[in-house]
């Protein structure tokens, strides 16, 4: 039995779930992967065959990583590494069933000053408005900025419209002196960021940044 499958097995033996072992594989057989799973909703997950305390079991689960995120920013963490924010924004976006867009926020020493969601849904370039991104910095009197967004149940490769994204919002933000570090998309348990490798755009932030 793999991890994903016996962590979901041990959830599931809390619901009264007859022979939740085996659940527990024919729910990852339906879903892909147990991020996938996660990031469904609750009807998807009686649709599924779940009854709805294993529905909202899954939902709850699903929903502390995320608030753990949201600990972590109060809790002045420095996020001085790609790796740090990578872990930090796959735990924000676990469990969401919907494309999403947040802006962390860092002062000089890479402390977090503020996390914004900027868009939800159908998410593109047009969807990003530009004056709330760069709004949102110059009132939290930002240095430096992290875009993200999630591709739910989709894999992590950065599309043409997210590499458009990523430029138009480091020109909005170093119009208003704030460097934009990175755009990461978050895919299940990988963060790909874009910035560093965008053709045509010099590095923000070093080599030994990203190991």
């Amino acid at each position: 039995m793999s991890r994903e499958s016996d962590a979901l097995a041990h959830l599931l033996s809390f619901t009264r779930t007859k022979n939740p072992d085996a659940e527990a594989a024919r729910l990852l057989t339906r879903f892909g992967s147990l991020s996938s799973l996660l990031s469904s909703d609750a009807a998807e997950l009686t649709d599924a065959g779940l009854s709805k305390n294993a529905a909202l079991l899954l939902s709850l689960s699903a929903a502390i990583p995320a608030r753990a995120a949201e600990d972590e920013i109060k809790e002045s963490t420095v996020f001085d590494k790609s790796a740090k924010l990578s872990s930090f924004f796959i735990r924000r976006f676990l469990g969401a069933s919907v494309e999403r867009v947040s802006l962390l926020l860092l002062d000089d020493k890479f402390r977090p000053l503020e996390l914004k969601r900027i868009a939800e849904g159908a998410v593109n370039s047009a969807a990003v408005e530009l004056r709330c991104v760069t709004e949102a910095a110059v009132l939290s009197n930002a240095t430096y900025a992290v875009l993200a967004h999630n591709h739910p149940r989709g894999t992590p490769t950065p599309s043409r419209d997210d590499e458009l994204t990523t430029a138009l919002v480091s020109d909005a933000l170093a119009s208003a002196g704030v460097k934009l570090i990175e755009h990461y998309v978050v895919a299940g348990n990988t963060a790909v960021p874009i910035l560093r490798t965008l053709a045509g755009r010099p590095a923000v932030m070093p080599d030994s940044f990203y190991e």
